[in-house]
């Protein structure tokens, strides 16, 4: 070999030796997908540096697993690859919860009494059917606090494949959520009304201690002080959010006065009223009839001054939530779902960061609301589908008409605004009025409030005395949406809306056809048996032709 030979062998080997070094101490990565699923959102990116304390990550996402779970796995390793190249205090861990366990039943309740709820998993495969059971869940540790974060998003109606997709979607947000509240030092208020005969608290337990790690939460009398209604206003004021949940009791011109001043100087508020009173225990007694009328709180004139007005009708939806019935006596009696026009399905804007990638919301005897025209920015956050009838009041409502047949053809009334979200600065229902207290009104704020015209909708079913899930029907096992487009709403409403844009995240995951795979099973089995060896066949018959020429030469 010369010498020219061996110096080019060295210099390729110092090359390649140069970029292993360099390579360990830098690393790069590239994102080459069409829809970046791979990369973390620019605020994920600032939020995920700022941290310079460890934090560690429990996956209970592992071991055998379905096949569509075993994506959700891979893409969770993922976005955890791409944290810990931004920030290398996060580490991670896959574990395996059944691994080293004789008794799958005690695994169970003890992951159960840790709140890791574990899915049900039935795979058919050729007449046979295997059950499994998957924990989707995480464990995020910091110090000595951990906090619980959920791999799977439920959605009404999807399947399992649109699940796990859709689950794939909100994984950085997921993650994000659950780092930022492990993280949060200082938390904003929340003053939940107490007077007024609002939403017993069995009733809202679950939604609050849903906020509790985000907020710190405490109940609100406006009626505490009734010789000094200042100091009610100045207690207010130190709230960020004023939550009112089905009040049922006249509001006087005082609490008005209140509410007007407290959004005036800059309170945010979220409002579930219900504009039409239906008595459900008389619906569901042995009458099975009940009387709809007009539930008079003395708020139209604040609310008109706002700029929306809820109107005092009752909205039956062709897309509708059922209930269950019973039919027949004693031992030949059945629980039916039947559709239920009053309970429509709406379906909340995707377009806004608060209804983004949520499913239908559940509502219970809603009225329409109507928006006026003023200065404040006003968004629909939720609407009725097309396909809705609007009924007058007073009026009779029979349970036996669930089982009677529905006519499409009355539902007429177009679409029907359920939710309106208003932004901007609202005036006063008392300027050039007589105030009911004395009050130096101070400089007008910019403000956000939401109003809903269901005053149940943060009300959860409570089962042997015990708060069901928001959502939860435990009549008919359906889940919605209610709990997470009303997180959604109060972080948006209080500011608190930094990793709400991650739920509009698109991903586009190839999925196959399943009916076509079934279809087209014993073909694809038998080519992918016999073609690599009828290849094979050919290219010995060529290669053996070419030999038996070559030697003939």
């Amino acid at each position: 070999m010369n010498r020219s030979a061996t110096y080019r062998i060295l210099f390729v080997c110092s090359a390649v030796l140069l970029v292993q070094i360099l390579a360990s101490f830098y690393t790069k990565r590239w994102d080459l997908t069409s829809d970046n699923r791979y990369s973390l959102s620019d605020s994920s990116k600032e939020f995920i540096r700022s941290i310079d304390q460890p934090i560690r990550v429990d996956v209970f996402l592992n071991g055998k697993l379905p096949q569509e779970y075993q994506r959700l796995r891979s893409e969770t390793e993922v976005i955890l690859q791409s944290i810990t190249a931004q920030n290398d205090r996060f580490y991670y861990e896959f574990i395996d919860p059944f691994k080293g366990t004789d008794d799958a039943e005690q695994l169970l309740e003890e992951m159960n009494q840790y709140g890791l709820f574990p899915e049900l998993v039935v795979e058919r495969e050729n007449q046979a059917v295997e059950q499994s059971y998957v924990f989707p869940w995480m464990l995020l540790n910091y110090g000595d606090r951990t906090v619980r974060v959920s791999l799977l998003q439920k959605n009404l109606g999807d399947s399992p494949k649109q699940r796990i997709l859709q689950s794939i979607q909100q994984l950085e947000y997921a993650i994000m959520d659950g780092v930022y509240k492990i993280l949060l030092q200082e938390k904003k208020k929340i003053a939940v009304l107490s007077s007024h005969d609002t939403s017993k608290d069995i009733l809202v337990t679950n939604f609050l201690q849903d906020l509790l790690p985000y907020y710190n939460l405490a109940a609100f009398d406006l009626e505490a002080f009734p010789e000094t209604p200042e100091k009610t206003l100045e207690n207010l004021n130190r709230f960020d959010l004023l939550l009112v949940s089905n009040p049922k009791k006249v509001f006087s011109n005082t609490d008005k006065f209140i509410l007007d001043q407290y959004t005036q100087q800059g309170g945010n508020s979220l409002y579930l009223i219900d504009p039409v009173h239906v008595q459900k225990d008389s619906l569901f007694a042995l009458s099975g009839t009940t009387v709809s009328y007009a539930n008079t709180l003395e708020l139209d004139d604040l609310f008109f001054k706002f700029g929306f007005r809820l109107r005092q009708e009752l909205l039956k939806d062709l897309y509708s939530a059922p209930i269950v019935l019973a039919q027949g006596e004693q031992n030949d009696s059945q629980y039916l779902p039947y559709p239920w026009p009053y309970n429509p399905l709406a379906a909340p804007n995707q377009e806004h960061s608060i209804g983004s990638a949520v499913g239908s919301v559940h509502f219970q005897f809603v009225s329409p609301i109507d928006t006026l025209k003023n200065k404040v920015k006003k968004t629909v956050l939720i609407q009725s589908s097309p396909l809705s009838k609007i009924e007058g009041i007073p009026s009779i409502i029979k349970l036996s008409s669930a089982t009677e047949p529905i006519k499409p053809s009355v539902f007429t009334d177009s679409k029907q605004t359920l939710g309106v979200l208003l932004e901007g600065r609202f005036s006063s229902l008392y300027t050039n009025r007589i105030k009911p207290f004395e009050w130096k009104s101070k400089k007008v704020e910019p403000a956000r409030m939401a109003i809903f015209s269901d005053g149940n909708l943060l009300e959860n079913q409570i089962d042997k005395g015990q708060p069901l899930e928001l959502g939860y029907d435990k009549w008919t096992n359906n889940f919605y949406s209610n709990k997470q487009f009303f997180k959604n709403t109060v972080h948006y409403l209080i500011e608190n809306n930094t990793f709400l844009s991650l739920r509009a995240k698109e991903i586009k995951i190839a999925l196959l056809d399943t009916a076509k795979t079934e279809s087209e099973l014993i073909y694809w089995r038998y080519f992918s048996l016999f073609a690599p060896l009828i290849i094979l066949l050919i290219l010995g018959l060529i290669f053996n032709g070419y030999r038996l020429k070559s030697y003939r030469q």
